[in-house]
């Protein structure tokens, strides 16, 4: 898909404006084991708020955020990558310590101009750096707590591969609490809540189930030219996962928002189901959210703070029962 320089422009601009208010100094990265923590408890001045004390774990991978003009980013923890962090993952905080490592993710500039033969190179290098961070993690720090997985967009396709290469199968999987992948195409089998990207890691149908996936993408109108939530092939689908009603993801719910920093308990979700499967966002103000670069990508930009009251409190319920 085409997209102009103008939309890639937007696309920069929509989001300093809002990440602007998040942005906050940030001591030097702290390193080890060839990891570059973005976040880790107890660093000070950390923008996903350096708490520690927490009975679980979040592991958080950020979305294509960076600015920089190369193909892949280097490990700066650059402004924008610090004020995504804050935006999304900070508020998990409460209820989890909050490890974020940072990546030599594919850029904006790459998502938008690069070649699809750039763009796999530069996604296996960014998923490589993620793995490493992973096996360092729970090598040297975790100590053997539960773990929520936080990914949305580049961050969430990270963390599927991760899943599938380093999770699924191993003894790690026992301590997987949940994993939230927003706004990254998770499939499952027409139907079911396994298959697809996963065979033993299925949907979330209860606040209170653990070892499960969250997902969707969210939109406030249907497109026909839909970049998310359509099904890849015969036999999947898109999963949808509506955080608000997990026991039944069509029922339209009443959404704990954060957007900007503040709550919104003005919208409402529902997951539409069959063959383009997404998290349909109505109520006053939904028609003005932002469809940005166009209409095709829906809500995107705004995947995890459009439920995000309602995953933070998803997270507590589930660190309580794994807990237990």
């Amino acid at each position: 898909m085409a997209i102009s320089r103008g939309a890639r422009t937007l696309v920069v601009l929509l989001w300093t404006v809002l990440l602007g208010a998040a942005l906050a100094a940030a001591p030097p990265a702290t390193a080890d084991a060839g990891t570059t923590w973005l976040c880790r408890p107890g660093q000070p001045a950390d923008p996903c708020g350096g708490r520690s004390g927490a009975p679980v774990d979040c592991f958080y991978v950020y979305p294509t955020i960076s600015a920089q003009l190369s193909t892949n980013a280097n490990f700066d923890r650059s402004p924008e990558v610090q004020g995504i962090a804050r935006l999304q993952a900070e508020p998990f905080g409460a209820n989890c310590n909050v490890w974020a490592p940072v990546y030599r993710q594919l850029t904006l500039r790459s998502l938008f101009a690069g070649t699809p033969e750039e763009r796999a190179a530069a996604l296996e290098l960014a998923y490589d750096d993620v793995e490493r961070a992973w096996d360092d993690y729970l090598a040297n720090h975790n100590d053997g707590r539960g773990v929520v997985l936080i990914g949305h967009s580049q961050g969430t396709r990270m963390l599927r591969t991760l899943i599938q290469e380093r999770i699924e199968g191993t003894p790690a999987q026992s301590q997987l609490v949940s994993a939230l992948l927003l706004g990254g195409g998770v499939t499952v089998r027409a139907g079911d809540v396994v298959g697809g990207d996963f065979e033993s890691v299925p949907a979330c149908t209860d606040a209170a189930q653990t070892g499960c996936v969250v997902a969707y993408s969210a939109y406030s109108r249907i497109p026909p030219d839909i970049r998310y939530g359509r099904s890849p092939s015969p036999g999947l689908e898109v999963l949808c996962t509506n955080p608000a009603s997990l026991h039944d993801n069509s029922a339209s719910a009443p959404l704990h928002s954060i957007i900007g920093g503040r709550d919104v308990e003005s919208f409402r979700g529902r997951c539409t189901g069959g063959t383009t499967n997404v998290l349909l966002i109505d109520g006053p103000g939904a028609q003005l959210l932002p469809t940005v670069p166009n209409e095709s990508w829906g809500l995107h930009l705004l995947d995890v703070n459009v439920a995000q009251g309602d995953l933070v409190d998803l997270v507590a319920t589930q660190a309580a029962a794994y807990g237990h």
